[in-house]
């Protein structure tokens, strides 16, 4: 799913298909010179119940993941989405300022 918080500014979520445990990614998005840039990841791409938030950076690119606590999969993936949308104008500008 795709969801354009401003111009330059988008929110993207995917999540795999059954059979469960799920795999998820969270990210925000921005344009730069008509190329789409990832500015946060929330995933859990490496362990179904580990959840990861990755910070990137322009000079850096992808920093080393912050862990989060989680009940279950759902829990995570409704916080990363509320977080992304809530907070996703800002996450690009501290992305622009890096």
């Amino acid at each position: 799913m795709l969801q354009k918080i401003e111009p330059g500014v988008r929110v993207r979520y995917r999540r795999s298909e059954p059979p469960p445990p799920y795999t998820y990614a969270v990210t925000v998005e921005a344009e730069e010179s008509g190329v789409w840039q990832t500015v946060r990841l929330w995933d859990n791409a490496d362990d179904v119940h580990e959840h990861h938030v990755h910070q990137y950076s322009r000079r850096g690119g992808k920093e080393e993941p912050m862990i989060l606590k989680f009940n279950s999969i759902n829990e995570a993936m409704a916080a990363a989405k509320e977080e992304a949308r809530l907070s996703a104008a800002e996450i690009v500008r501290q992305w622009r300022e890096s």
